[in-house]
């Protein structure tokens, strides 16, 4: 059964010392892009889409593609489904960093070895999947009726 969904994103990319850096990247429903974006530091911007859904599993990306400035970051400030906004429940997504070479290499010689994961819903150590502080790709897994995985994740 197909349904309409709404999905509402908001996305901030924190002030920083280059007014004129960018964070680009993509919005994805199911490896489908649904929006390409390019943000300004010191901005927030609103995306909202409405795409027809079958019922079962699915997954939310956003894709932090390209900071020109290494201390840019693009945070995922809100999620709605719905017009019900999903608050901590996002917090169950799961934000993997992809760490630049050679800076990975040497910190992993070094014994400090990043996190490859951040968040998820088994997360114990309060780690924040919505703020992307290196490019990288944060994924929520939901699934429909959007009303049964909501009272699930309560």
């Amino acid at each position: 059964m197909t349904d309409k969904f709404k999905i509402n994103i908001d996305l901030k990319v924190p002030e920083g010392i280059d007014p004129d850096a960018e964070v680009r990247g993509t919005i994805e429903i199911n490896e489908k892009v649904l929006e390409n974006f390019t943000i300004k530091q010191g901005t927030s911007q609103s995306y909202e889409h409405e795409i027809d859904i079958e019922e079962g599993e699915h997954v939310l990306t956003v894709n932090n593609q390209y900071s020109e400035d290494p201390k840019t970051a693009c945070v995922i400030e809100k999620i709605t489904f719905d017009d019900i906004d999903l608050g901590v429940i996002a917090y169950s997504g799961e934000y993997r960093p992809d760490y630049p070479e050679p800076w990975y290499t040497d910190e992993c010689a070094a014994g400090r070895t990043p996190k490859e994961v951040w968040g998820g819903k088994d997360s114990q150590d309060g780690s924040a999947p919505m703020f992307m502080g290196w490019e990288g790709s944060y994924k929520l897994k939901f699934y429909t009726p959007l009303y049964e995985w909501l009272l699930e994740h309560l």
